[in-house]
């Protein structure tokens, strides 16, 4: 038999979520920082991959300071395995989202690259990243 804690909760997101490989650094309500991985992004939250070990609490307000964007109010909606959920205080516009989207791919692509060396296709190393930070 099984108890209602055992059913399968459906995904609540309005937001489609994007996978990205992003550094951030997300500081708690008592004003320690953490560096952590933005691994996939909405224009209402993200889920990071801490890097210290160490989860941040939940339902507290937070501030994650992505690269390339301004710090953002966030708060822990989940936590656990060393990964979290976070909801944005103010939601991003979307085509911030896909510029960081953009990014994330171009920088994957760049290490990828790197990591192959000179192939028969002779790929010339990619340009500078065309956005700002």
């Amino acid at each position: 038999m099984h108890g209602p804690d055992d059913r399968a909760q459906p995904d609540r997101r309005w937001a489609m979520r994007r996978s990205i490989e992003l550094d951030a650094d997300l500081t708690d309500s008592a004003g320690v920082p953490s560096a952590v991985k933005v691994t996939d992004i909405s224009e209402e939250g993200c889920m990071i991959r801490t890097l210290s070990g160490r989860e941040p609490e939940r339902h507290l307000l937070h501030e994650i300071k992505i690269t390339g964007l301004d710090p953002l109010g966030a708060y822990v909606v989940w936590s656990g395995e060393g990964k979290a959920g976070l909801t944005f205080s103010t939601p991003l516009h979307p085509m911030t989202v896909r510029n960081l989207v953009t990014k994330s791919l171009y920088a994957r692509l760049s290490r990828r690259l790197a990591r192959l060396g000179p192939r028969e296709d002779d790929l010339r190393p990619l340009p500078p990243f065309p956005f700002d930070d």
